[in-house]
């Protein structure tokens, strides 16, 4: 009978973990995406403003997890100079848009 009871209140405590820890992993995996943003150099007079991210389901349907990481910066450069700046830094069209 205490196996029984142990082990129920084992899975209560691996299913209580999960609920919990999988929205804190995501969230942690988009402050990646964040903080890789923030880690570009900034073109010159141009300064950061602020930055942002959020996981989650953000585009579409189905049960996927996407992750989006934004910086707002203020420039003095036009949008054709920052979109030439932030090209190089593109391992696909999704990332870096201006």
């Amino acid at each position: 009978m205490k196996k029984i009871k142990l082990v129920g209140i084992l899975a209560a405590v691996v299913l209580i973990g999960s609920v919990i820890s999988i929205p804190l992993i995501n969230n942690h995996t988009a402050y990646k995406v964040e903080k890789a943003l923030c880690e570009i150099p900034l073109p010159e007079e141009t300064e950061l403003i602020e930055s942002l991210s959020q996981a989650g389901k953000l585009t579409g349907n189905g049960n996927g997890m996407q992750y989006f990481g934004a910086i707002l910066i203020k420039s003095e450069l036009s949008l054709e100079e920052l979109e030439t700046y932030y090209s190089d830094y593109r391992s696909n069209e999704w990332e870096c848009l201006v």
